[in-house]
Order: structure tokens, then sequence, then C-alpha cells
């Protein structure tokens, strides 16, 4: 007898243990954000497509930039739409990186056009939208991963929210912008098939204005300077600035689904105080199955 309940207490006690390092696992966000990186980079293909806001009081200036596109191996198409609300015209433009070359065009029919290692803008332009990017920029900058509410129980998504840090946010944009900043100094006939591109950052300044490092003119069909461009540097040290991704993920196969990036920035510009917030949504599709894409060569989609 004295067997038995021995036996029965060591199957409840191991059961309780079982239970509790399941639980241990599924409230360890940081595991679960390994799990998600981990299985998103193993995927040879998908699709996915995106929008960017810019936020203001209760109000929302939608689509700034829509952006979709697939991968499949190493290579990776992109097709963004940027709005251009002044001029009241949208700009479109397509990417294709294949390693390390990457190729732009503007419009259907037009052809590929090799991009320099100068064509700092199109670079940026890429990467920014980019979802293999987007975890690439969680894993270097992520400061603290938390589990969120499950919203719906029933269904097999969870999320997880990874708050960046902002220093290391701050020193990514000095880059970004002093890159920006040396390629818009001179004239720039040569610096790839669309040298008057400015590209849209996730940040909402860039995606308001542009106005950051002053205004340019046009001169002969080439892009001068008009003015010396702001200090870069001294921009970034007075600006607050904080972002947080989150996740949602099947957890069942531990991919993601969709992803939603949120800043929130300060900055002085014009002896202004300036505050703003953006928004980057991504949803991810078809795994394994995305349409093949187009060769250099192709002028088509």
């Amino acid at each position: 007898m004295r067997k038995y309940w021995t036996i029965c207490l060591l199957s409840v006690a191991c059961t309780a243990l079982a239970g509790c390092n399941q639980m241990g696992v599924k409230q360890n966000p940081s595991s679960a954000f390994e799990q998600v990186r981990d299985q998103f980079a193993a995927q040879s293909s998908y699709a996915f497509y995106g929008r960017t806001k810019l936020l203001t009081a209760n109000s929302a200036n939608a689509n700034m930039v829509n952006f979709s596109g697939r991968k499949d191996g190493e290579a990776e198409y992109m097709n963004v739409k940027i709005s251009v609300p002044e001029e009241k015209r949208v700009e479109t433009l397509s990417l294709l990186r294949e390693g390390s070359e990457l190729y732009a065009k503007q419009g259907q029919g037009e052809k590929w056009k090799p991009v320099p290692g100068e064509g700092v803008a199109l670079r940026q332009e890429m990467d920014n939208w980019s979802p293999g990017f987007c975890f690439q920029q969680m894993d270097e900058m992520k400061k603290g991963i938390r589990q969120l509410p499950d919203e719906n129980p029933e269904d097999d998504l969870e999320a997880i929210g990874v708050t960046l840090d902002s220093a290391k946010l701050k020193a990514w944009l000095a880059a970004q912008l002093q890159e920006q900043s040396a390629t818009g100094s001179r004239i720039q006939s040569a610096a790839g098939p669309f040298p008057g591109h400015k590209p849209r950052l996730k940040l909402a300044m860039q995606l308001s204005d542009g106005d950051w490092a002053g205004a340019s003119v046009r001169q002969g069909g080439t892009s001068i300077q008009a003015k010396p461009s702001q200090d870069v540097k001294a921009l970034v040290d007075q600006m607050d600035v904080e972002a947080e991704y989150t996740i949602y993920y099947n957890k069942t196969t531990m991919l993601p689904t969709n992803m939603k990036m949120s800043i929130r920035s300060a900055y002085d510009l014009n002896d202004q105080r300036v505050k703003e917030h953006s928004q980057v949504e991504t949803y991810l599709q078809n795994y394994g199955r995305a349409k093949p894409l187009p060769a250099p060569a192709e002028g088509g989609k």
C-alpha cells in the first residue's frame, strides 16, 4: 500500500513538474523570440506586404509608404509606393536584391538598372521595409522582450513585444542620416539610376517632410545642396526616440504572421520641438510557396 502511494505521489510530482516546465517555456518571451527568429530565418521563400503611417493626435496620415515583395533563397524583390501628398502623386519604385547586388527600376515597362555601391538611398529604402532586416534590427537592438496578453485564446496566435535600445536606435539613425548627408552634399549625377531619390526612414521625421538636411535645388538635371546640411550628430544627440516591435506568431509553427513597429520621436527642427509618431505594419504569408522572382534582364514583374 505504501509503495502504491509512493508511486502515486511521484506521478503527481512529475506531472506538476512537467506542467511547470511547460509553463516556464510558454512564459519565457526571450525563448519565444529566438524560436520565431530562427524559424523565420530558415524559410527559403515567403511573401510580404505592409504600410507605414504617420500618426498625429487622433488622426493618421495613412499609407505614407506602401510596400510588397517576396523572397526566394538569397534574392528579394520589393515594390515600394511612396506618397508625395504635396505634389498629389505616388512615386513607385521596384527593387531587386541578389546577394550583394541591387537593381532598381521605375514603371512597369522599364528595365532593371544596377545600383552602384554609393547608391545609399536605394539600399536604405530596401532595408527599411525588408522583413529580414526587421529581425536583424530587433536582434541587434533588443533591450527588453515581454509576452503580450493573448487577445484570442481560441486561435493559434500569440504575441511578444520587443523594445529597442534607444541609444542603439539613435546610433543607427545617425549612420543613415550621415550616409544621406554625404551623398546629398555633392552633385549626384552619377549616384545611381535615380539620383534624386530620398529614402523614407521608419522614423516620422523622414515621413513628414524630409527637410532635416536643408532644401535642394535643381540645376541642369542634377541635384545640388542649396545650403549646409543639418549637423547630424547634434540633431540625433538632442533627439528623444523610442521604438517597439510587436510580433504576432503562430504558436504551432513558430512563424511570424505579422509585425508592427511603433516609433515615437521628439527633435528640434527650425527652432521648434517636433513630436511625431510613426507605425510600420508588415504582413507575412505564403511560406515556401512564393511566386518566382523577376530576373534583372526582365522589364516587368
